[in-house]
C-alpha cells in the first residue's frame, strides 16, 4: 500500500536515507493513515543515533526533547519533527517505565516493545509498510491487540490497559478478548499509575464518539483498585451503561460530559465518587461542574421565569447557564423548555435588561451620595438590583435615586 507523506516528512527520511541509515514515519501515524484519517503528526523512527540525527541536520535547528530516550526533534520552517532511534526497553520494575533505554540497529526490536498491532507499524516509500505483527489486518478486523502477551504488555505498563479501552473508544474497535481478560486479570496494576496519565486517558474516553466504554471501568475493576468506584452489583452496571449511551447527544465539552455522568451513576444509586473530585482537574474545572451539577438537581426548569432567570444569572455565567439548558434538554428531552428559555434569554438581552450590579445605572458613590455607608452601601446597591431585576424600566438613574430615598 502507498501513504502520501507530507513533503517535510518526505525530506527528512531521504535526508536520512541519504546518509546511508534507515527511517520510517511510525504508530498512531501510520494507524491512521490506513484509516484514512490525517494524522496529527508524525513521529519518524531511525538505526541513527541522537548524534548522528543532529549532525545529518545541522543546518536546522535540532532540540534534545527526549535525548536519553533517543528522541531529537527537528525544527524545519518553524514546524517540529520528532525523530527517535530504534530502542530496547529495559525491565519494568514499576509498572510505569523501563528501568533503562538501549538503542538498537533493528526495527523489529524497537516495533514490538510497542502496546498494541495497530499502532506497531512502519513505513517508508521505498519499503512500503512494515506489518510485522498484523497490525492492519486488525484494523480491518476492527481490534484492538497488543503486540504479543498481554499480560507483559500491561505489566510493563498499566495505563495500556486504558489506552485499550480508549483506542477501542475512538475508533469503535473491539477488545480482542485475551487482551480484555488480561485487563480482568491485571486491574490492579492500574494503582501503580499517575492520577494524572490515567485523567488523561480517561478523558479522551469521555469525549470520543463512543463514550458508553466507560463501562468498561466498571466492568474490569480498573475503577474499583482506584478507589473511585466499590460498585459490585452488575446489574447496576449494566443500568449504567444503558444510560451512559445519552452522553454522545453531550457536545464535546469536559465539563458537561463529566457532569452528565456524574448525574446518571448518582441517580442510579451507584457505589462511586465523583469522576470531577477523584481525577485531577482544574479548579475552574470542578467550580463550573458543581455549579451546573447543583442546577440540574435544585432547579425545576418547569418554574423558570424571566425573574428567576435573571437572578440565576446574576449568580453564575451565562455560558453555564446554557450548559444546564442543554443537558437538561438532552436528559429529560425537553425540547419545549429549552427552547422557551433560550426565547427569554435572546429577550433579556436585546432588551439589554440588567441583572448585575455593575449593570445598575447607579454606583456606590451615588449610595453614599445618599448619606449610606459601609455594609450600607451594598445592601442597597442588592435592593436595588432586586427591584430592577422585577421591574427592567427602573433602572435609570434618576428612579434609582428616588427609589433609595423611599428607603
Amino acid at each position: 500500500m502507498k501513504i502520501s507523506l507530507p513533503p517535510k516528512v518526505k525530506y527528512i527520511i531521504d535526508k536520512i536515507h541519504e546518509n546511508n541509515f534507515e527511517a520510517y514515519i511510525v504508530g498512531g501515524c501510520v494507524r491512521d493513515a490506513i484509516l484514512g484519517i490525517k494524522p496529527n503528526d508524525y513521529d519518524i523512527t531511525t538505526n541513527a543515533t541522537p548524534k548522528t540525527i543532529k549532525n545529518i541536520f545541522r543546518d536546522f535547528k535540532c532540540i534534545e526533547t527526549g535525548i536519553e530516550h533517543g528522541t531529537i526533534s527537528v525544527v524545519i520552517d518553524e514546524e517540529i519533527y520528532e525523530i527517535t532511534t530504534y530502542r530496547i526497553e529495559g525491565e519494568y520494575k514499576d509498572h510505569r517505565r523501563p528501568e533503562n533505554v538501549d538503542f538498537t540497529n533493528k526495527l523489529e526490536e524497537d516495533l514490538k516493545r510497542r502496546d498494541f498491532t495497530i499502532n506497531a507499524m512502519a513505513y517508508n516509500e521505498n519499503e512500503g509498510l512494515v506489518d510485522l505483527f498484523g497490525g492492519k489486518r486488525d484494523i480491518e478486523n476492527k481490534i484492538i491487540k497488543t503486540v504479543g502477551n498481554p499480560y507483559d504488555r500491561f505489566n510493563e505498563d498499566g495505563l495500556r490497559m486504558i489506552r485499550a479501552i480508549r483506542f477501542s473508544s475512538k475508533l469503535d474497535f473491539q477488545i480482542e478478548k485475551d487482551t480484555l481478560l488480561a485487563i480482568y486479570n491485571n486491574a490492579t496494576i492500574i494503582k501503580n499509575i499517575s492520577l494524572e496519565r490515567i485523567t488523561d486517558e480517561f478523558n479522551k474516553v469521555i469525549l470520543s464518539n463512543k463514550p458508553e466504554n466507560i463501562i468498561y471501568l466498571f466492568k474490569t475493576k480498573l475503577l474499583n483498585n482506584l478507589h473511585i468506584s466499590s460498585e459490585e452489583d452488575e446489574n447496576k452496571i449494566e443500568k449504567l451503561y444503558k444510560k451512559i449511551s445519552i452522553l454522545k447527544k453531550i457536545d464535546k465539552v469536559l465539563v458537561k460530559r463529566l457532569v452528565v455522568l456524574d448525574y446518571i451513576i448518582e441517580n442510579l444509586n451507584i457505589d462511586c465518587k465523583m469522576f470531577c473530585k477523584q481525577l485531577v482537574y482544574s479548579k475552574k474545572t470542578n467550580k463550573d461542574h458543581d455549579i451546573i451539577l447543583d442546577l440540574i438537581k435544585e432547579t425545576d426548569i418547569n418554574n423558570l421565569d424571566k425573574i428567576k432567570i435573571k437572578k440565576i444569572l446574576n449568580q453564575i455565567d451565562r455560558k453555564l447557564f446554557e450548559d444546564y439548558l442543554d443537558i437538561n434538554r438532552v436528559i429529560y428531552e425537553d425540547e419545549e423548555n429549552y427552547e422557551k428559555i433560550i426565547d427569554i434569554l435572546k429577550e433579556i438581552e436585546e432588551n439589554k435588561e440588567c441583572y448585575t450590579i455593575k449593570n445598575l445605572k447607579v454606583n456606590g458613590k451615588d449610595i453614599m451620595a445618599q448619606g449610606y455607608e459601609n455594609k450600607a452601601v451594598g445592601q442597597v446597591l442588592n435592593y436595588l438590583l432586586n427591584q430592577v431585576i422585577i421591574n427592567p424600566n427602573l433602572n435609570k438613574k434618576n428612579l434609582l435615586i428616588k427609589k433609595i430615598k423611599e428607603i
